[in-house]
C-alpha cells in the first residue's frame, strides 16, 4: 500500500465534519485557502467539493457564488485530469479569510453533515474511483460554470446543493450518495433554468414595480 493509500486509510476512519473543521482551526487570526487544502490530506478533492459549495447553500452576499464557482471549477477540471493531489493558483492558495468566522460557520453545519456521516459508509466504490471521480468532476464542472453565470436569486442553490452532496459522497466514498448528488445535480439543472426562465418572464413587472416604487 502506497503512503497515499495509508492516509487516505487512516482518515477514513474520521468524520468528514471532523476533517473540515481540523483543518481550518489553528492559533493564528487568519487562515489562507492554501493552508485549509494542505489540511484536507488524501480526501481533498471531496472535501473541498464540499467546502467550496457550502457557501452558496445558505444566503451570501452576491458575488460569492461566483467565487467558489471558479474554485469549484479548478478542482473539477483537476478531478477530470485524474490529478493526485490538489493544486491552486497562487491567486487563491494565498487568499486568506479570518479563522474564527470560519469555525463558527463550520460548527454550525456540523450536525447537519454528521447526520450524514451516520449513515454514510464505503459501498458501491466504482463511483468513488478513477472512473467515477471522473464523472463526479465532470458533473462538478458544469455545475461550476452554472454557479459562475449572473442566476437571479435563489438560482444558485439547486447546483451548489448537487455539489455538496457529491462531494460528501466522495469524501465518504459512499457511491449510494454519489448517485444521490447525480440525481440532485440533473434536478439543479432544471430548477437553475426553470428559475432563470421564471425570472426572465416576471423581469418587466419587476421593472413596472421599481419604477412605482421609486416614483419614475
Amino acid at each position: 500500500m502506497s503512503a497515499a493509500d495509508q492516509a487516505e486509510a487512516t482518515e477514513l476512519g474520521h468524520g468528514t465534519s471532523e476533517l473540515l473543521l481540523r483543518a481550518v482551526r489553528g492559533q493564528s487570526e487568519r487562515i489562507s485557502l492554501g493552508e485549509i487544502i494542505d489540511g484536507l490530506g488524501a480526501r481533498a478533492f471531496g472535501l473541498a467539493a464540499l467546502a467550496f459549495a457550502l457557501p452558496s447553500c445558505v444566503p451570501m452576499p452576491p458575488g460569492v457564488p461566483t467565487v467558489v464557482g471558479f474554485a469549484l471549477l479548478i478542482v473539477s477540471v483537476q478531478m477530470v485530469m485524474g490529478r493526485k493531489e490538489l493544486w491552486l493558483p497562487g491567486f487563491l492558495s494565498k487568499r486568506t479569510f479570518p479563522r474564527i468566522p470560519l469555525v463558527t460557520a463550520l460548527e454550525n453545519v456540523q450536525p447537519h453533515l454528521q447526520a450524514v456521516e451516520r449513515i454514510a459508509r464505503p459501498r458501491l466504490l466504482l463511483l468513488t474511483g478513477r472512473a467515477g471521480t471522473l464523472l463526479i468532476g465532470l458533473v462538478v464542472l458544469v455545475l461550476a460554470v452554472v454557479l459562475i453565470l449572473p442566476l437571479p436569486p435563489g438560482g444558485n442553490f439547486p447546483p451548489a446543493l448537487a455539489c455538496a452532496v457529491l462531494g460528501m459522497g466522495l469524501a465518504e466514498r459512499d457511491g449510494v450518495i454519489v448517485l444521490l448528488g447525480l440525481v440532485t445535480s440533473i434536478g439543479a439543472m432544471i430548477a437553475a433554468w426553470a428559475v432563470t426562465l421564471l425570472f426572465i418572464r416576471h423581469l418587466p413587472e419587476l421593472a413596472d414595480w421599481f419604477t412605482h416604487l421609486f416614483g419614475h
